[in-house]
């Protein structure tokens, strides 16, 4: 029997040389070792299985390789980022207020036994349009109210339910317990309590942050998901004893999902009991309309994979904050805010951020529609950021920040369009607004918006032939309206006097200046402190008006302007 030389390494091609051995050797080598022959099947099955192998082998190498931007193994980034010592942000609640007013015409003696309601602390309650639960986050473990006719009751809630998992000390250093959540479940980012046989114990980020013997732990997102608790070794924190009764009291929740912003009246229901003056239970919507004071908002879901991946380069150990990057990166981590700008300036550190308006509008609301109040912060949501900071972060010592509400700056936008004819207006305005709404939506530029920007984003719509842009900045038509305000008073002035002069020029005044524009490429230009949003409700120079409603049929904040229709036949097929 000739020998066959085995020259080759692929797979396929060491089979078609085995296979041109046998016809050498058989004459019946097209029939006895056919693909319907036992050996045939057997041989295919060989060449599948070392196909899967080797799959199943780059895969796995692939997978480990984070550089690769098809790299996307939810575990392995998150233990890596950990490992780097980025925390992954977990879900965070939206949280709000309820209005509890007494119905008219009520009789309180019959309908509240005793003329008071108790609530304890992590009531829960149930939102009847989502159905999802809240609970009631008091601030202390119960509150009774006197009730008369004129009685309002202004209520905290945070999406989701409060559980409590209870286990045993060891008495070992550093003992360490996992809370995991279902795979629909989020433990949430802040709202996690360790009570050791009934006391509560501080916690941190690190165990660096601990003082010896301090009655204090580590919380932080977990390996396997949820959040581990790391107690101290004595030398950082104290330890357990062995049988301490340890409770772990974490909220779950949905995230963005939570965000309300309509104000239905009467869209509650209380599910944990609350109890009358002589501790029965009453029907709270019975007693009471129950109204959405305030928007329940600022809920986020947990921290993208994607951004978890990018960070990771940028990531210290350290945990201090002290360049203004480091600050921006702390914020970014909430997953609320679509921009967040840090600089420095008089070694002070400024934060501009900017709420994630995707989780602060309704959900059939557009960028156009929403109330500009979404792009600012209130009081309310720079303390949060500031409990954050302090919270999560080391601030140096030497540095002071500041964080402020972005200035905004007016635009309106231009679209000048040519589209197929096989296309009409209508389908292609609606596009438009859609392709132009979902870009400032997921705005994350830091100084400029390029019209390329844009036009690549349109020029995407099968519908459109061609497409430019133009930006109208209010900053920049503010400036030389006002100049023709006052040369318009100062001739009228000059006229109307008994000897007429002419009115002098204003030698300040930069006829050529263009603000908040690129003047070569018309971009959209703004500074560190700035979020440029557009926007009508004002003038041009010459006192053309841009109103705010889209469905204003004169010049508003997005104009689209037909400039001709190319035959259908002339569609690129390409």
């Amino acid at each position: 029997m000739a020998a066959t030389t085995f020259i080759e390494i692929a797979y396929q091609n060491i089979k078609t040389e085995i296979e041109r051995f046998l016809k050498d050797e058989h004459n019946k080598a097209s029939i006895l070792y056919s693909p319907a022959s036992p050996y045939g099947q057997i041989l295919e099955v060989l060449e599948n299985l070392h196909q899967l192998s080797l799959l199943y082998l780059k895969n796995s190498i692939k997978q480990y390789d984070l550089s690769d931007p098809n790299s996307n193994n939810e575990r392995i980034i998150r233990n890596a980022a950990l490992l780097a010592g980025h925390i992954p942000g977990r879900a965070i609640s939206s949280t709000g207020n309820l209005k509890l007013v007494v119905k008219s015409g009520i009789d309180l003696q019959t309908e509240l036994p005793g003329g008071r309601i108790t609530m304890n602390n992590k009531n829960v309650l149930k939102n009847n349009t989502n159905s999802l639960f809240y609970s009631l986050n008091l601030g202390q473990d119960k509150v009774t109210y006197i009730i008369n006719s004129n009685s309002q009751i202004f209520l905290p809630i945070i999406q989701g339910k409060f559980r409590t998992t209870t286990v045993t000390g060891s008495g070992n250093p550093n003992q360490t317990f996992q809370i995991t959540a279902k795979l629909s479940e989020e433990v949430e980012n802040f709202n996690v309590e360790v009570l050791v046989n009934g006391e509560y114990w501080t916690i941190y980020t690190t165990l660096y942050d601990l003082s010896p013997n301090e009655k204090a732990c580590v919380v932080r997102t977990g390996f396997n998901g949820g959040v581990d608790i790391i107690f101290g070794n004595g030398s950082f924190g104290m330890m357990p004893t062995l049988g301490a009764n340890i409770q772990i009291t974490h909220l779950i929740t949905n995230g963005q999902d939570g965000n309300i912003f309509r104000r239905t009246v009467n869209d509650w229901k209380f599910v944990d009991d609350i109890l009358d003056g002589y501790g029965n239970p009453v029907d709270v919507t019975k007693v009471f309309d129950v109204l959405i004071f305030n928007d329940i908002n600022f809920g986020a879901n947990k921290e993208s994979i994607q951004f978890t991946k990018n960070i990771l380069p940028i990531v210290s150990n350290n945990f201090v904050l002290g360049l203004p990057q480091q600050y921006a990166y702390q914020i970014k981590k909430l997953g609320v805010f679509s921009h967040v700008n840090a600089y420095e300036d008089n070694s002070v550190v400024y934060i501009v951020a900017t709420p994630n308006v995707t989780l602060f509008k309704n959900r059939n609301a557009d960028y156009f529609n929403v109330s500009t109040n979404a792009f600012i912060l209130d009081d309310y949501e720079k303390s949060k950021i500031d409990k954050y900071l302090r919270s999560n972060g080391n601030i140096q010592l030497t540095r002071k920040y500041r964080i402020d509400s972005p200035t905004l700056s007016y635009y309106t936008m231009n679209v000048f369009v040519i589209r197929y004819s096989d296309s009409n207006d209508d389908s292609v305005k609606a596009q438009i607004i859609d392709a132009i709404s979902s870009y400032f939506l997921n705005f994350n530029r830091i100084d400029r918006i390029p019209k390329s920007d844009i036009i690549k984003v349109l020029s995407q719509i099968n519908d459109i032939h061609s497409v430019d842009i133009q930006f109208v900045s209010k900053k920049n038509e503010d400036y030389h309206r006002n100049n023709i305000i006052n040369t318009q008073n100062k001739i009228a002035s000059a006229t109307s006097s008994i000897v007429p002069s002419i009115a002098p020029v204003d030698p300040n005044y930069i006829p050529n200046l263009t603000l908040g524009l690129d003047p070569v490429l018309g971009d959209i230009i703004f500074d560190s402190n700035e979020y440029p949003i557009v926007r009508g409700g004002w003038y041009d120079r010459n006192g053309v008006f841009f109103s705010t409603s889209m469905d204003d049929m004169s010049l508003k904040s997005l104009n689209i302007i037909k400039r001709g229709v190319v035959d259908a036949k002339n569609r690129s097929n390409f």
